[in-house]
């Protein structure tokens, strides 16, 4: 049997167990079918993981020093899934780390050789000699390549994250509210790579810019309450005039834990926004709608009682008052947009704005909006952050962590 026909069996096999194991959840909702969803990512991910390693492993058997690089890769690389769940501290250690750039090396690995491989069906045209040439510089460019921006990727995510500002016209926003200034957080992925120094340090600068109010949109953790409360306990320290808001996103329901992550935010100060909608008011009376909606995961997840609900989400803000949404998916955005008539200004993150390019080009496509502040409706804004973080690989390529100020300022 072929190697074709082989991946192709074990790819087929994939498939049909991936589907027995979502008939089952689906069709009797077990009580551990997040177990089991949990399981489903595991195949798949291991399954991908497989492939690029092969793919990568027999470019380079050739080399006795890339070799050795890339078995090692692969090692950590399959190892990472695993440290997620089992190395989770209050701030990550050597542990976690190094199997997560094992991760993020065997990504650019793949993307080099892939390039590479390209390259060579370009030179097939050409003479013989230039062919071994290039297949000579392919072979050990490619790994220094890949190292190097591996490397590069993550010191971008030991920086301090950028500073944004973004000014947003709303109407009906009354002259007391001019000015308005929220600082907006997303995509902080508290886990087994990020920890309470960062969450503190976010605090600080948060703090430090005096806001009216701070928005948390969604995957604010990777881990169970148990596991992380200790880490994220610093958010209890956030100041501003009108509070920190905070709405779920998919990560918070793969960690199997999101109403108690609920529960403790709340005892941390923190309003969470559950379908659900807060009114800030001025001290002359005039008043603004925050509203949050739960992530779009939540309903393939089948998480009783979250799935998102922009109606019900504003229902109750008074006529004339401004609306501003939290929902952490762009497709949330779009979702909110299609159900309700009025919203001045949708926050958003999740996307990562691509997180490691060539991989902006998929994540825009599959987004209803990517990143930065658009204008889909003559009376409405929605302004995606690239985010805190990053998940899975500590890499951030043409993709650089940010916070935002956003200021609210009349329509004219």
């Amino acid at each position: 049997m072929g190697a074709f026909r082989k991946a192709a069996v074990f790819t087929g096999a994939v498939f049909i167990l991936l589907a027995i194991i979502q008939l089952y959840i689906v069709v009797k909702e077990p009580a551990n079918r997040y177990s089991l969803m949990r399981v489903q990512k595991l195949i798949i991910i291991q399954t991908i993981l497989s492939y690029l390693s092969y793919y990568v492993y027999r470019s380079y058997k050739v080399s006795r020093i890339w070799n050795k690089l890339v078995v090692l890769t692969v090692a950590l690389a399959h190892f990472s899934f695993f440290a997620q769940f089992l190395f989770i501290y209050d701030d990550p250690t050597a542990l976690t780390i190094l199997p997560f750039l094992g991760f993020s090396l065997i990504i650019f690995l793949g993307m080099g050789t892939l390039a590479g491989d390209i390259g060579t069906f370009l030179f097939i045209p050409f003479t013989f000699r230039i062919s071994v040439a290039y297949q000579r510089f392919k072979l050990h460019s490619v790994p220094i390549a890949a190292i190097v921006l591996t490397l590069w990727s993550f010191v971008n995510t030991l920086l301090p994250p950028q500073h944004s500002s973004v000014h947003v016209p709303i109407r009906d926003l009354g002259p007391e509210w001019d000015n308005f200034h929220i600082i907006h957080f997303s995509d902080i992925h508290t886990g087994p790579t990020t920890g309470r120094k960062f969450v503190n340090w976010i605090v600080e600068q948060s703090n430090s810019h005096q806001p009216d109010a701070v928005f948390i949109t969604g995957d604010l953790v990777d881990s169970s309450v148990k596991k992380l409360k200790r880490a994220v306990y610093g958010l209890k320290n956030l100041s501003s005039k009108h509070g920190t808001f905070y709405v779920t996103g998919n990560h918070e329901y793969y960690t199997n834990d999101v109403d108690n992550w609920l529960t403790y935010l709340e005892s941390l100060g923190v309003k969470t926004l559950h379908n659900e909608h807060r009114l800030l008011t001025s001290d002359n009376g005039s008043q603004i709608c925050i509203a949050g909606i739960d992530d779009p995961q939540a309903e393939k997840m089948s998480y009783t009682g979250h799935t998102p609900d922009p109606v019900a989400a504003t229902r109750g803000c008074p006529a004339g008052v401004p609306i501003v949404m939290l929902a952490h998916q762009p497709k949330a955005a779009k979702l909110t947009l299609d159900s309700v008539p009025r919203v001045d200004l949708i926050l958003s993150g999740h996307t990562h704005g691509g997180q490691i390019f060539p991989l902006h080009i998929p994540v825009w496509l599959g987004s209803a909006f990517f990143a930065g502040l658009y204008h889909p409706r003559p009376e409405t804004y929605v302004y995606v952050s690239r985010g805190l973080r990053f998940y899975g690989a500590p890499a951030r390529f043409f993709s650089y962590p940010q916070y935002t100020s956003v200021f609210l300022h009349p329509a004219t």
